[in-house]
């Protein structure tokens, strides 16, 4: 479940009670509805009369977040699974759509080991692998280079990312 505690100045209330709802996250549009209804239209255009206060399984947007984005959010990781928010984590991205693009066309995928990516992509590459062949090499090789990153995976392995 998503949800967020959103807490919101109660209607009609001059000093600063705030009420505390737990809302799931699932429409933009149902969230600003009860966002609404609780200030009974007290708002101020401007105003920043209300606040989320937690988060529970998304990523911490801030006390006022864009509530489209949170819906890219979750769409992005419904589409893109663990990797993606792997991806986010990093830090590297203002806005989901930007790190859906980037997801969408960097994701190499998911691996045992970064011996087991440098197989695959040797392999995809057309290079002939024996014994002699040095995979974990490669993969640092490729990491020291910038060519990609190695991400760790939540349950094990590791997520590939080409670099561009």
């Amino acid at each position: 479940m998503t949800r967020i505690l959103l807490s919101v100045r109660a209607a009609g209330a001059e000093d600063s009670r705030h009420d505390q709802k737990w809302v799931e996250v699932a429409d933009a549009d149902v969230i600003r509805r009860t966002i609404a209804q609780s200030l009974g239209g007290s708002h101020q255009e401007g105003a920043q009369d209300w606040c989320v206060l937690a988060y529970e399984g998304l990523p911490d947007f801030g006390p006022h977040p864009d509530l489209d984005e949170l819906l890219a959010w979750l769409d992005a990781v419904d589409e893109y699974g663990p990797a993606f928010e792997a991806l986010w984590a990093t830090g590297a991205f203002g806005r989901v759509l930007q790190a859906a693009e980037a997801f969408a066309d960097s994701y190499q995928g998911t691996y045992a080991d970064a011996a087991s990516w440098a197989s695959h992509t040797l392999a995809l590459l057309g290079h002939r692998i024996d014994a002699q062949t040095d995979l974990d090499a490669y993969a640092r090789a490729s990491v020291a280079k910038g060519r990609v990153r190695l991400m760790p995976a939540v349950d094990g392995g590791i997520h590939v990312f080409w670099n561009d």
